[in-house]
């Protein structure tokens, strides 16, 4: 059954021909062509619907370890003169 509730007390709407009204800002139906047209109204909220739960964050990448810095190549040795 959904139930819907509306900030004016006595809101009425029509579904078809048909006129349906709130009381005491509450509203419950299982028509489909009531709950369709009460989920187009700015007026009336649905409330028993559960809210979705927030989406689960992915999970964090896991850092990678950085490599170690590369160590710099030894100098060159000069070439030595021999005398």
């Amino acid at each position: 059954m959904a139930k819907f509730k509306s900030r004016y007390s006595e809101l009425a709407f029509y579904v078809g021909d048909e006129r349906k009204q709130f009381v005491a800002g509450v509203f419950k139906t299982e028509d489909a062509r009531t709950i369709k047209a009460l989920d187009s109204l700015s007026d009336a909220t649905r409330v028993d619907e559960p809210k979705p739960e927030p989406a689960k964050p992915a999970e964090e990448p896991k850092e990678t370890p950085k490599p170690a810095p590369r160590k710099k190549a030894p100098a060159k040795r000069k070439a030595s003169s021999a005398k």
